[in-house]
């Protein structure tokens, strides 16, 4: 999450002050040491914002383009709705595996259950949130900015909000 906020603020401070191709540049020269880092240490397991990032500073730089850079949340949203599409077509439940993983969290059979049953639920939001990030790439650098760095925290901390009230609700415990 400070990963977006740090590259959305790069990317607007940087084209403030420098044409898109330079900022590319140098998002490149940044973020490609840190792919081959992530790729000889982790392997495949965390290169992909790293390889992002790579991807999107070298397009930009030769293609002198702002909307490349707009378009890594894009493809970053479309990750996640395809990893939450995936749980909800193919019956592969990921959420209660994951949140058993918080650190001093205790986690009832009820809940993890309830969880478990949550897939489609975030399977919308992430859909939500995919078609804003589209309709925010054609928008001003500005509206662009404050969709990527704090709209998106918005609209999902409300979605868990109201998964957390309809639990509670329910009686989940």
């Amino acid at each position: 999450m400070l990963l977006t906020l740090l590259y959305v603020l790069f990317i607007v401070v940087g084209l403030r002050f420098f044409e898109p191709h330079v900022v590319g540049m140098a998002l490149f020269a940044l973020a490609a040491p840190w792919t081959l880092y992530e790729l000889i240490k982790n392997r495949f397991k965390h290169v992909l914002v790293p390889l992002a990032a790579t991807a999107a500073g070298f397009l930009v730089w030769f293609l002198d383009s702002v909307l490349v850079f707009k378009i890594v949340p894009v493809l970053i949203t479309s990750l996640f709705f395809a990893k939450f599409a995936e749980a909800v077509i193919f019956k592969r439940p990921f959420l209660a595996t994951m949140v058993q993983k918080t650190p001093k969290m205790v986690w009832s059979e009820e809940k993890l259950a309830f969880i478990e049953r949550s897939h489609s639920y975030w399977l919308a939001v992430t859909g939500i949130n995919l078609l804003l990030q589209i309709a925010v790439l054609f928008a001003s650098m500005k509206i662009w900015a404050l969709y990527t760095t704090v709209g998106w925290y918005l609209l999902f901390g409300g979605a868990l909000a109201l998964q957390i009230l309809y639990g509670k609700v329910r009686g989940v415990k």
